[in-house]
């Protein structure tokens, strides 16, 4: 008896094991299956830890938002954060997702994430302390590529 529920718990921690690294093996290919969404669906849980909202800029046609691109800041780190969500009409579309941040006088190039993503591009990360950043993203939908790109700002 004893043999048998060693065995059962074995195996079923086993088949856990199996089902997660599946998980993120399609997670890191881009293809979530349906009810495997987790807190990383989130700007803030893709961003990591500590990270918060605090500016955005949506992409819409005429008739619907396609997806919003967002910057958030990690105070404890100084790092900046942007990344671009698709919006419930492109959400599970392969479609051209980008999203970049660059530092004012960090002497760095700007950095950026653009491919074919069906839920968002990103997340892209930069210490800014206390330099002006500019953020921005892009989505190819429809016969249209919406692009934004802020100006200098969120200085400090």
């Amino acid at each position: 008896m004893r043999t048998s529920v060693r065995r059962s718990a074995v195996v079923s921690v086993r088949r856990s094991a199996v089902i997660a690294s599946a998980v993120a093996a399609l997670a890191a290919l881009g293809a979530v299956p349906a009810g495997a969404a987790s807190a990383a669906a989130t700007p803030a849980g893709v961003c990591g830890s500590g990270y918060t909202q605090i500016d955005s800029h949506a992409f819409r046609n005429s008739s619907a938002e396609l997806a919003r691109v967002y910057l958030l800041y990690n105070a404890s780190t100084k790092f900046n954060c942007v990344v671009t969500f698709h919006a419930s009409a492109t959400s599970g579309h392969a479609l051209t997702t980008g999203a970049w941040l660059d530092v004012d006088g960090d002497g760095k190039e700007q950095v950026k994430d653009q491919g074919t993503y069906s839920s968002y591009a990103g997340p892209v990360r930069l210490a800014a302390g206390s330099h002006c950043v500019k953020w921005g993203g892009m989505i190819e939908a429809g016969v249209g590529t919406y692009t934004y790109t802020s100006p200098w700002s969120h200085c400090g």
